[in-house]
């Protein structure tokens, strides 16, 4: 299974997209029952203020849903916002990094 990401662009145009992709996310994440390794996580870059959201290897059919996500490495820890999942989650893909 594979990580995926999905670049999109600056804050104030990544609002709308990151709210629409948050919401079914949250849907399908509830209708799996909440898995403590399905998770979507953001992350904005400092520099720029781009947004870039990372789906979990359990989220890949989801990702694959979403135009433009790409199979990407898994993102490190740092900057990165859970937006949808079990806060056990960073135990889970970050077990030798702090929360």
């Amino acid at each position: 299974m594979q990580w995926y990401s999905l670049y999109l662009g600056n804050g104030a145009d990544s609002l709308a997209p990151t709210q629409q992709i948050q919401e079914r996310f949250f849907l399908a994440f509830a209708s799996a029952g909440g898995p403590g390794d399905m998770s979507l996580f953001s992350r904005i870059n400092p520099e720029d203020g781009t947004v870039t959201l990372y789906f979990s290897p359990a989220a890949e059919s989801f990702a694959k849903s979403i135009p433009r996500a790409i199979a990407c490495a898994k993102p490190a820890q740092a900057r990165l916002g859970l937006l949808v999942g079990d806060q056990g989650c960073w135990a889970v893909f970050f077990p030798s990094e702090e929360t």
